[in-house]
């Protein structure tokens, strides 16, 4: 399918499509993940490191019916996102997130005993097993997000 050959559907054609099903699926840490900064509305500086996934393959508990609506899933991108509050105030929480992730790691089967730039690198194109959970959006409750949870090796 080409963009250019979707310029002569109406809008109210087109709908909504549906989400990837709630449940555990595969999945595949894509690339080396991003590491983004910013600073929250209440003035605390944040950085965000996000790993692009894509899922490998469903797993038993996903609902079939459900799969079928959304058609095929390989290949379906996520992402799981680390989110380290900055603020010196803060470090319990830093490091609670900084375990979060080498738990994370390890789920994806990374050597424990590398340094943590040489096992984000080393995450790349490792499997994991990921809950998928849906939220609604806090400002429309009509969009429907969907995230990676919880996660173990596979």
């Amino acid at each position: 399918m080409r963009f250019s050959d979707s310029l002569d559907r109406k809008l109210e054609e087109i709908k909504r499509p549906p989400n990837l099903p709630t449940g555990h699926y595969i999945w595949a840490v894509n690339k080396h993940p991003d590491i983004d900064t910013f600073e929250s509305k209440s003035g605390d500086e944040w950085e965000k490191v996000t790993f692009q996934l894509g899922c490998v393959s469903p797993h038993d508990d996903v609902d079939e019916d459900e799969l079928e609506e959304y058609g095929n899933v390989q290949g379906a991108m996520n992402s799981k996102v680390f989110m380290f509050n900055t603020n010196s105030d803060k470090k319990a929480d830093f490091e609670r997130t900084m375990f979060n992730l080498r738990r994370f790691l390890g789920h994806c089967g990374v050597d424990e005993s590398l340094g943590l730039a040489e096992a984000l690198g080393a995450s790349v194109g490792t499997n994991f097993l990921g809950e998928l959970k849906h939220r609604p959006s806090p400002d429309d409750p009509e969009v429907i997000f969907t995230e990676v949870g919880r996660t173990a090796e596979v």
